[in-house]
């Protein structure tokens, strides 16, 4: 009786990490679409960040003509910020990427 106990006990365990790890291999799938459908978006804002527009928009809003509406894209470190969390990211990826295959 003890044995079948443990068993059960085992088995609910595993099933929750098994479920547990069904979602988070669909989240991260999902994310992985996302930022694939994505990438031509965030292409056309490093462009953008490196373009003269780019400079003459950062002008306008320091002149204050941008006043009232979001402008994170023009903080000084903010588009800067985004792309070194996505080599950060790159980085993340391809050692999940090995440790996956295992």
């Amino acid at each position: 009786m003890k044995n079948i106990m443990e068993a059960r006990k085992r088995v609910e365990e595993m099933e929750k990490i098994f479920n547990r790890h069904l979602e988070l291999n669909k989240s991260l799938s999902d994310s992985v679409t996302q930022l694939n459908q994505e990438q031509s978006t965030y292409l056309q804002l490093l462009d953008y960040y490196q373009s003269q527009t780019y400079m003459e928009d950062l002008d306008l809003s320091n002149k204050g003509d941008f006043n009232g509406i979001p402008c994170g894209v023009l903080s000084e470190d903010g588009v800067y910020n985004l792309l070194f969390d996505r080599i950060n990211l790159a980085s993340q990826l391809r050692e999940l990427a090995d440790m996956l295959e295992q």
